[in-house]
C-alpha cells in the first residue's frame, strides 16, 4: 500500500514541497496566524464555535443537513411511538391486575398484594411510574439516536459540507480534484440527477399502485433503474454517479465504523449512569465527547490517511483534541438541540482543527515510511 505524505497545511497527499492542492496557503486567515505554545489549547477550545461559524457563513452547506435531521427525527419518533405503545400495554396489564385483585385469597403475601391492588391510588401510581419510565427511556434513547444514529447517517452529507468548506479555504475541493472522473459541470450533474430522481419517483408510485404482490420486489428496481438508464445514455454522468456512489458509500461505512467505536466507548461509560444526580450528565458528556472525536474520521478518510497516521496525529495533538471533545460534550448536554447542532459543528470544527494543527512531524515520518516502501 502506498504511503500518503500529507501536506503540512491541508493534509492531502503532497510528496513535493509545494502542495498541488492548496499551494501551501489558504484564503482563511486563521491558518496563517502565529503559533505559540498556548495556541494549541485555544485551538481545541475554539474549534467547535468556529465550526458553527463556518456552517452559518458558507453558502451551499445548510441544505445538506436537512436530510439526516429528518431521517433521524423520523427514526426517533417511531422508536418513541413503539415505546409508548409498550408502556400503555404495561399500564393496562397493571390495571387488569387491580381489577382481578378480589380473586387473590391465599397466603399472607397474596393478601398483601390484594391490599395494594385494591388501593384507590394504584392506577394513578401505575400511570405515573409508567410516565417516569417512559421519560427515562426517552432521555437515553435521544442520546443514542441523536449521537450514534445521527452520526452514522450524516456521514455522506457532512462529507459534502466539508468539501464545500475546503473549497472556500483552498479555492478547490482537493478530494474532488484528485478523484472526480469527469469534467461534466456540477450543474449538469445536478440536472441529470433531478431527471433520474423524477423518473424514479414516478416508477416507484407505479410499482406501488400496480405492482400487486410483487410491489416489494419491484420497488428497488423502480428506484435504481432510472439512474442506471440515464447513466447509460449519458456516459459522463454515469461515471460521475458511480464515483459518487463509491465515495459516499465509503463515507457511510466510515460513519458506521466510527459510530460503533463511539458505542463501545459509551458501553464502557455505562457505570456513570448509576451515579446519583450527576450520572446522567456525565454519561451525556461522554456521549458528546465520543461522538465529536469519532467525527474526525471523515476528514481523515477524505485525505486517505492510514490508521497509523490517524493515531500518530492523535498522539501529537492529544491536548487540543481533548479540549475539542470537552467543548462538544458541553454542547451535547443541551436537550434535543444540543446533539442536532453539535454533530455538524463538531464535523466542521474537527476539519478546521485538523488543518490548523501542526502536521510537520507526521509529514516527515510518512516521507520516511514512503522511502522505505519504495526501497523494497
Amino acid at each position: 500500500m502506498k504511503a500518503v505524505i500529507p501536506c503540512a497545511l491541508c493534509g492531502y497527499p503532497a510528496a513535493e514541497d509545494l502542495c498541488p492542492h492548496c499551494g501551501g496557503k489558504s484564503a482563511d486567515p486563521t491558518f496563517s496566524a502565529a503559533r505559540g505554545h498556548a495556541w494549541r489549547l485555544w485551538a481545541g477550545l475554539s474549534a467547535l464555535p468556529r465550526g458553527l461559524g463556518y456552517l452559518a457563513t458558507t453558502s451551499g452547506t445548510k441544505r445538506w443537513l436537512i436530510p439526516p435531521f429528518l431521517i433521524t427525527t423520523t427514526g426517533f419518533t417511531l422508536l418513541m411511538w413503539w415505546a409508548w405503545r409498550g408502556f400503555e400495554r404495561l399500564v393496562a396489564y397493571l390495571q387488569q391486575l387491580a381489577e382481578r385483585g378480589a380473586e387473590l385469597d391465599a397466603a399472607w403475601w397474596e393478601r398483601a398484594v390484594d391490599a395494594v391492588l385494591r388501593w384507590g391510588g394504584f392506577a394513578f401510581v401505575a400511570k405515573f411510574s409508567g410516565a417516569l419510565l417512559f421519560a427515562f427511556f426517552g432521555y437515553f434513547a435521544a442520546l443514542y439516536v441523536f449521537s450514534l444514529f445521527y452520526e452514522a447517517i450524516s456521514g455522506p452529507f457532512l462529507d459534502s459540507v466539508q468539501g464545500r468548506i475546503e473549497e472556500r479555504w483552498f479555492g478547490v475541493d482537493p478530494r474532488n480534484q484528485m478523484q472526480r472522473p469527469t469534467e461534466m459541470s456540477t450543474a449538469r450533474c445536478a440536472a441529470y440527477s433531478l431527471l433520474a430522481g423524477a423518473l424514479a419517483i414516478a416508477a416507484t408510485l407505479a410499482a406501488w399502485h400496480w405492482g400487486g404482490e410483487l410491489r416489494w420486489w419491484l420497488l428497488p428496481v423502480a428506484l435504481s433503474a432510472p439512474f442506471v438508464l440515464v447513466g447509460g445514455l449519458q456516459r459522463d454522468f454515469g461515471r460521475w454517479l458511480w464515483w459518487v456512489v463509491r465515495v459516499e458509500g465509503s463515507t457511510l461505512w466510515t460513519s458506521v465504523r466510527t459510530s460503533l467505536l463511539a458505542l463501545l466507548l459509551l458501553i464502557l461509560c455505562l457505570p456513570f449512569k448509576f451515579l446519583p444526580l450527576v450520572g446522567p450528565v456525565l454519561f451525556a458528556g461522554a456521549a458528546g465527547f465520543a461522538t465529536a472525536i469519532s467525527l474526525l474520521d471523515i476528514p481523515f478518510s477524505r485525505r486517505g490517511w492510514s490508521v497509523g497516521q490517524r493515531l500518530m496525529f492523535f498522539a501529537h495533538n492529544l491536548l487540543p483534541l481533548a479540549a475539542f471533545g470537552v467543548v462538544a460534550s458541553l454542547l451535547f448536554l443541551i436537550p434535543l438541540f444540543g446533539p442536532i447542532l453539535m454533530v455538524p459543528a463538531a464535523s466542521i470544527g474537527g476539519l478546521w482543527l485538523l488543518v490548523r494543527l501542526d502536521k510537520s512531524r507526521l509529514r516527515q515520518r510518512s516521507a520516511v515510511r514512503a522511502a522505505r516502501l519504495a526501497a523494497r
